[in-house]
Order: C-alpha cells, then sequence, then structure tokens
C-alpha cells in the first residue's frame, strides 16, 4: 500500500483534531440536576437573593454596585449587603469606555437621580454594548473615590 505526504497529513490532523475534542469535553464540570419547581429550596432561595439589575460589582465594604444600560442611558445603583436597594453614598460618577462603533475614548458623567438610589447619565450610549466600563465614584467635593473595571456584554 502506497502512502503519500497528503494522506498521511489528512490522517494526522484528523487524529489530533479528534483527540483535543475529547479532552475539551472533559474540561467541563457536569451542569447541577434541576430543583423541582415549587420545592422549598427553591422558594427559599428566591425570597432571600434580591436581584442586582445589570452588572452586579461587589464592593470593598460588602455592599454592592449594579450597572446597568437602560433607555440608552448609564444607571449605577447602589445595594447594601443584604442586596437591597440603598441610597446613593456617591455624589457622582464618571464613566469612560471605548466603544466598538467610536473612535477614541468614550466619557460620560453620572448625576444623582429622583430618588437618590442611583446615578444616571444624561449621554446617550449606542449599542453594541461590548466593552469594559471604567467607573469611578466621586465624593461631594469631586474627589475620587472607588474606581471599578466592569466588563458590559449586553444585545
Amino acid at each position: 500500500m502506497k502512502m503519500t505526504l497528503g494522506f498521511l497529513l489528512r490522517t494526522l490532523c484528523l487524529a489530533l483534531g479528534l483527540g483535543l475534542a475529547a479532552g475539551l469535553s472533559a474540561q467541563y464540570a457536569p451542569m447541577p440536576a434541576p430543583s423541582r419547581p415549587g420545592g422549598k429550596e427553591t422558594k427559599k432561595a428566591a425570597a432571600s437573593e434580591e436581584p442586582i439589575k445589570g452588572v452586579a460589582v461587589a464592593r470593598k465594604d460588602g455592599r454592592w454596585l449594579g450597572l446597568a444600560i437602560e433607555d440608552g442611558n448609564f444607571k449605577l445603583r447602589f445595594y447594601n449587603k443584604d442586596k437591597k436597594p440603598e441610597k446613593s453614598d456617591a455624589a457622582g460618577a464618571a464613566v469612560r469606555w471605548t466603544a466598538v462603533n467610536r473612535k477614541g475614548e468614550q466619557h460620560a458623567g453620572l448625576a444623582p437621580a429622583g430618588d437618590g438610589l442611583m446615578l444616571t447619565s444624561s449621554l446617550v450610549v449606542t449599542p453594541p454594548f461590548n466593552f469594559k466600563a471604567y467607573v469611578t465614584l466621586l465624593d461631594p467635593a469631586g474627589q475620587a473615590g472607588e474606581s471599578f473595571a466592569i466588563d458590559l456584554l449586553a444585545p
């Protein structure tokens, strides 16, 4: 049987591809079994876990932030340690990002909204929302406080 170099290369590539595919499936942990709807665990978890709107960001002191883009504007919400909404402890915030569809870095200032539970921007952010946002909280004197790098991956 006469083997050509092309035949050997195709066979080697096929064997290598199958070996890699078999190895990839072993890297992932099995999914947990779904719980029964209406079971005790489901109701208890739903009652204790408040949803954070947007991307949840843990703060150093155990409290939380939620950054979302709603109606084309940034919304930064504040949450306590139990993930319940609370009043903003920042006078404002600055956000910068590099948009996929624009040249250069974009900047927006966030100011307190009506109820004091969030900071919002007046600048309209255009999709696609696939970027890293750098958020800096500001105190009443305009000095920088905490800062965060947040990956936004929204449709």
